[in-house]
């Protein structure tokens, strides 16, 4: 049985493996670091690269009984914004620490 092309570098292999996952570590790190803020109508959302949302505020003006629609719409459009732009913010980040190479689809290094 004739063994694969290269299948005797599995040393070079686990070795590319293992700078690869250090890298993901590392990328995890700073994206937590990194803070994404957003100001919707009255509401700000601050949320980290990772996708933790850290903070909302709420101008107190837009807390008004008879308008409780209006400020759930204001949070969740804020907080909407703010997801997206730390999903932009992460896949962009992923794409520069792979050097843009593809991982298989379903695969999160996160």
């Amino acid at each position: 049985m004739k063994l694969p092309k290269n299948f005797g570098n599995m040393g070079g292999m686990l070795k590319q493996a293992q700078e690869a996952m250090a890298k993901m570590q590392n990328l995890k790190q700073e994206l937590a670091m990194e803070e994404i803020e957003v100001d919707r109508g009255g509401v700000k959302v601050r949320i980290n690269g990772v996708g933790e949302m850290l903070s909302i505020k709420i101008d107190p003006s837009l807390a008004k009984p008879e308008d409780v629609g209006g400020l759930e719409d204001a949070v969740l459009l804020a907080v909407r914004e703010a997801s997206a732009k730390s999903g932009e913010l992460h896949k962009r980040k992923f794409a520069e620490a792979t050097d843009g190479l593809p991982l298989p689809p379903g695969i999160n290094p996160f």
